[in-house]
């Protein structure tokens, strides 16, 4: 398990993140991004993450969808089966193979990993989550 957390103001609470990911190149550029940003944890795969949500909380997870020891789908699945409900977004090099509409079609949201607007997406996925959990209290 790697854990990043960026120099931020004293109190300031910061959304925790869920990167996994086998690519070791991916996944720590992607780390250095969210980082500027979000406390980020990395794992490198399907059960890494498993054994990582079961010590940690966080409000987002994003992770690849091809990887050595299953897919993002795989975990989403499991997820769902040990009730870890927050936002999901499953990613990948190549759109080639419908992911988008896999994603679409399971409640979450597919981004290319070269989408220059990663950051953004996160970002516009927690604001989303927050409102709905206002709209429910």
């Amino acid at each position: 398990m790697t854990y990043y957390q960026g120099t931020f103001e004293k109190g300031v609470v910061l959304k925790k993140i869920l990167l996994v990911d086998d690519d070791a190149t991916f996944r720590h550029l992607f780390a250095e991004l969210l980082n500027k940003e979000f406390e980020t944890y990395e794992a490198v795969g399907v059960c890494d993450a498993l054994k990582m949500l079961e010590t940690i909380t966080v409000d987002l997870i994003c992770s690849d969808y091809n990887m050595r020891d299953g897919t993002g789908l795989d975990l989403l699945q499991v997820c769902k089966e040990r009730n870890i409900c927050v936002p999901f977004t499953l990613m990948s090099a190549d759109e080639g193979n419908g992911l988008s509409r896999k994603a679409e079609l399971n409640g979450i949201t597919f981004c290319e990993k070269t989408d220059h607007d990663f950051i953004g997406i996160i970002k516009r996925m927690l604001q989303q989550e927050q409102a709905d959990n206002k709209r429910l209290q």
